[in-house]
């Protein structure tokens, strides 16, 4: 079966809609733009506020795409360019001029032959020219027989970079603007598939969203909590989050496997979620909604990445089973 390489939980393999979670339809978003690639499966998306641009990445083809606030797109890294794999999570540092990507080998890339109990897995966190696109440097784990899946990241004012890293150990690791290299922060057993990164304005928290729900590590200290909620806010295993987001004392996130895009609430701590509500719910154009990026008061996300559109043999659906990328477009309130 073709996992899905977001969440990449085995336990979260089918896109179903239970009508036990929210009680209808909830459909406030608009298309912002679509792309005719239909067999992109792209995961991530990421913004230049200086020129107004998107970047959409490719867990298929491998390569990211440029979309100009004209709206007309371009292949601006190349597929496989500078040897990378799937596109993951992907952010902007529109100060630097630089373009991040986490990257990582799976099944979704076309003529990848790895096997993960044979081979292991490699992934690397590649920083490029956001004006040129050339490759400024990687930084890869490619170790026979070590399965690695580096997730998302986010990056401080000061350049610093944080990335989740998947499978083989759960973690996260760093890599300073100073330094200029991969470092692990911590790896945890309680903090299992650790996906989606958000900062807090201040910088004074990062969140972390895993299987389990949401975590809080201090910045300063290090010190990691668990984010505190109550019975009814479902965030856990097939309700899980994959895109996470910090906006105004409150996380946006995205929940693939239910078609829904929440926000939660935090109270002043920034350790306990007081309530949440449902931004969209199994909007039309949904099929595996994954990751954002917020621009001002808009959260636009990727809407239909597809990654279950595999036959059993593992080839991709023919292109009449397959729809054009979807960007959609959430009006936030303050």
């Amino acid at each position: 079966m073709q996992i899905n390489p977001s969440f990449v939980l085995f336990f979260l393999c089918i896109i179903t809609w239970d009508s036990n979670v929210f009680a209808q339809n909830l459909n406030n978003s608009s298309i912002a733009f679509t792309i005719p690639e239909k067999d992109l499966l792209p995961e991530s998306i990421a913004y230049d506020s200086i020129k107004n641009e998107f970047y959409i990445g490719s867990t298929r083809k491998g390569k990211i795409i440029k979309v100009t606030k004209g709206g007309s797109h371009e292949d601006f890294i190349l597929p496989k360019q500078d040897g990378l794999w799937m596109v993951i999570g992907i952010k902007v540092d529109s100060q630097r001029r630089n373009l991040w990507v986490c990257s990582s080998g799976g099944d979704n890339l076309a003529g990848y032959t790895l096997k993960d109990d044979q081979h292991g897995r490699p992934a690397g966190v590649f920083k490029f020219n956001l004006d040129t696109g050339k490759l400024i440097k990687k930084y890869t784990l490619e170790v026979p027989g070590e399965v690695h899946f580096f997730n998302d990241l986010v990056i401080t004012k000061n350049g610093d970079v944080y990335i989740t890293h998947m499978f083989s150990e759960h973690a996260l690791y760093t890599i300073s603007e100073k330094e200029d290299q991969l470092k692990k922060v911590w790896v945890s057993d309680s903090i299992t598939y650790p996906n989606g990164v958000a900062l807090s304005d201040d910088e004074s928290m990062l969140y972390i969203a895993h299987s389990g729900g949401i975590a809080a590590m201090n910045l300063e200290n290090k010190k990691i909590e668990t984010v505190q909620i109550s019975e009814d806010i479902k965030i856990t295993k097939r309700e899980s989050i994959d895109g996470l987001y910090f906006y105004h004392n409150s996380l946006i996130g995205i929940q693939p496997d239910i078609n829904v895009v929440q926000q939660f609430e935090l109270d002043k701590t920034g350790l306990k979620i007081t309530s949440s509500k449902p931004l969209e719910v199994n909007h039309p154009m949904m099929n595996n909604p994954t990751t954002g990026a917020l621009v001002d008061h808009n959260f636009y996300y990727v809407a239909n990445a597809q990654f279950g559109s595999f036959n059993d043999d593992g080839s991709l659906f023919p292109p009449e089973k397959l729809y054009e990328v979807c960007i959609l477009q959430l009006q936030l309130t303050k």
